[in-house]
């Protein structure tokens, strides 16, 4: 009997560890994105220029591709897991101004 209640507390003991350092190297807290924002806000910039259908579509591929990257090394930098906001009801980190800066910047060549 007392060897099945050591192995029992062993056990238990061994799962809150690894549970315990589980999270703290591979849990990531949920952060959003607004990206209807970001699209609506970039539409509206790009939206006003007089632009040829091949700088339109120039634009654009390049738009998405820095949104692309931005948002994955946003999430790698920070350690997140990022959402769009109607995905989340709860109050979390928002990085949807911070994300439109960078790919403002990668876009327009900064």
């Amino acid at each position: 009997m007392k060897n099945i209640i050591v192995s029992l507390i062993c056990g238990l003991l061994g799962a809150m560890i690894f549970t315990l350092i589980n999270n703290h190297l591979y849990a990531r807290p949920i952060a959003v994105v607004k990206l209807d924002e970001i699209i609506a806000s970039h539409l509206r910039e790009y939206g006003e220029r007089e632009l040829t259908e091949e700088q339109q579509r120039e634009v654009s591929e390049r738009f998405a591709k820095s949104l692309d990257q931005v948002i994955k090394r946003v999430a790698d930098e920070h350690k997140v897991t990022l959402l769009v906001s109607p995905a989340v009801i709860s109050d979390v980190p928002d990085y949807t101004n911070y994300v439109k800066s960078e790919v403002g910047r990668m876009v327009n060549g900064n």
